[in-house]
């Protein structure tokens, strides 16, 4: 996986910035985007169709390629901000579920691990995976997109996952950062 920043504002000039999850095909598996009026992440917001060229955008002047870790720690300030977490019953819990008008099978494993054989983490999300192949996890992504419905029950084990913090941000962070830029006195000639 290559990792880029990319230092882009909004439409009316506000200060943004837009970090990229991209495999060796040009494939976007996460996308967030930060900006003075919000949050948005992919798929939830956004759902691209087809690959990215990486070294295009490596190469342009508001972009940086950045460091997994940097990437995740940016990703951790905001996953909880996501609209998927308000279609969980408890996303701290564990759950399996099935998508309405379809076989597919996927669980919800909030320590990020793998559920075992089978399974493939839908491109998107960290926690989240489909039982079949990696054309499945696709689709899936796409069907969450679209807001598809999700019946959601406990599994079957009493196993409880603990997710431990990785590390632990002191500072204003990204979020913070681009409020400050927005509230910044602009010096008058």
């Amino acid at each position: 996986m290559r990792y880029i920043r990319m230092y882009k504002g909004s439409e009316d000039g506000a200060p943004g910035v837009t970090l990229y999850e991209i495999d060796r095909e040009g494939w976007v598996h996460r996308q967030l985007q930060v900006h003075a009026e919000g949050v948005r992440f992919s798929p939830e917001d956004i759902l691209l169709r087809r690959p990215v060229s990486v070294s295009y955008m490596a190469q342009h002047p508001d972009a940086e390629e950045i460091s997994a870790e940097e990437f995740e720690l940016h990703w951790a300030e905001f996953d909880h901000r996501r609209r998927f977490r308000e279609r969980i019953p408890n996303p701290w819990r564990a759950w399996q579920g099935r998508m309405c008008d379809s076989e597919r099978l996927l669980r919800w494993v909030p320590s990020g691990a793998s559920p075992g054989a089978g399974w493939s983490r839908v491109p998107g999300f960290v926690r989240l995976y489909v039982y079949g192949s990696g054309d499945q996890a696709w689709a899936t992504q796409r069907e969450l997109f679209l807001e598809r419905e999700v019946h959601w029950h406990a599994p079957a084990t009493d196993r409880i996952e603990v997710n431990f913090a990785r590390s632990i941000i002191d500072g204003p962070g990204l979020a913070g950062a681009l409020l400050a830029e927005t509230r910044a006195p602009t010096a008058m000639s």
